[in-house]
């Protein structure tokens, strides 16, 4: 795995010549700078995007890192028909999240064809008007993930024990490396279906009884 992995970085990098990237991405013997990125290339090596972004996130910060990630989970998460504006997806983010210029990778990106629009500083009465959201650890996140039991809006947070609060999905430092942790209990009982593929990259599944 760990072959077909380098394999597929190096043909990655090899696009930099293309996009732009710097020379250090054509260089993947070195050590990478930021750990998070082994599992973002493994997500990377889905069916998913910004693979223009892959090269240039070796030197990504743990912001850039985090944007990539709730950008991806966009790529393995069903909605139901009854969640709001079907035609486009909605990324929010709480009050006191801070992604800085990260944010601006997500411009313009769609997802399955559809527009991606990103909501900074969500008020409380439009949460429902979410896909999905991520909680800064400075917002309560367990006091939105109670807000949304039920409903079909997938709540993130880097709050330790989030899901245990009944959040969707928290990112979890994994020794120097970001990985997640999943509670599909919530997930199923907001009627949103999380695929297979990312059920098998999570740390952890919280399944309920």
């Amino acid at each position: 795995m760990k072959r077909i992995l380098r394999h597929r970085y190096a043909r990655l990098c090899g696009s930099c010549r293309n996009c732009g990237c710097d020379a250090s991405c054509r260089r993947p013997a070195e050590k990478p700078r930021f750990a998070p990125i082994a599992l973002l290339s493994k997500m990377l090596l889905l069916p998913l995007l910004l693979s223009s972004h892959l090269c240039q996130a070796e030197a990504a910060s743990e912001a850039a890192v985090k944007v990539a990630f709730l950008y991806n989970f966009f790529k393995f998460i069903e909605w139901p028909e009854s969640a709001t504006a079907p035609n486009r997806y909605t990324l929010c983010l709480s009050s006191h999240t801070d992604f800085g210029d990260h944010l601006l990778m997500l411009e313009g990106k769609t997802v399955n064809g559809k527009p991606l629009d990103i909501i900074r500083n969500i008020a409380a009465k439009d949460l429902k008007s979410c896909h999905l959201i991520f909680i800064d650890t400075a917002d309560n996140p367990g006091d939105y993930a109670r807000e949304l039991k039920g409903s079909p809006v997938v709540s993130v947070s880097d709050k330790s024990g989030f899901i245990n609060q009944g959040g969707t999905i928290g990112l979890i430092q994994d020794g120097n490396r970001l990985s997640f942790e999943i509670n599909l209990e919530t997930a199923n009982a907001g009627n949103t279906r999380i695929s297979a593929q990312l059920l098998k990259l999570a740390k952890n599944i919280l399944a309920g009884k």
